[in-house]
């Protein structure tokens, strides 16, 4: 099933095939998946995961004496998007729950891409080089992205 929806998302959104299944395959809840809605429920709690990870990082950073003005500006920027980001996947896990898949994929939308393109867009427009930060960058595009397309297979409760 990984493949399957690597591959489907890969059709919507330019992604790294072989990341993508090597990031989905690395994760227990999504391995064990069994169908569609358990899937995007894993996507959606493996963002959520990351996006803790990445934020504390960034937090932990701003707490460093001696942090150069553009690295402070870098750290604050995505200690706001991921937050932004975690709360979006919240809500899109509630609303996967119910059956809510069209409001689910816009709240995975705006997590993977607007929130997260505040940490994206700060490192690139300060120069920061930082792996950690890029690294979650990436691994919650793909995990939005696959949860994305994921749920917009699933039909909507009207």
């Amino acid at each position: 099933m990984i493949r399957d929806v690597c591959a489907s998302t890969r059709k919507q959104i330019e992604l790294d095939n072989k990341f993508c299944i090597e990031t989905l395959a690395s994760e227990p809840r999504i391995v064990a998946a069994t169908d569609l809605v358990k899937m995007s429920l894993a996507l959606i709690e493996a963002a959520m995961s990351n996006a803790t990870k990445t934020r504390d990082y960034a937090k932990k950073l701003l707490k460093q004496p001696g942090l150069k003005p553009d690295n402070i500006y870098v750290m604050q920027q995505c200690d706001r998007g991921y937050f932004s980001c975690y709360m979006s996947f919240w809500s899109a896990l509630r609303e996967t729950q119910e059956k809510e898949y069209d409001y689910a994929s816009y709240d995975i939308k705006i997590a993977f891409t607007d929130n997260v393109d505040w940490c994206r867009n700060a490192l690139t427009s300060k120069k920061v080089n930082d792996e950690v930060l890029s690294r979650g960058n990436e691994f919650i595009f793909v995990f939005g992205a696959v949860a994305f397309v994921t749920l917009d297979l699933l039909p909507s409760e009207d």
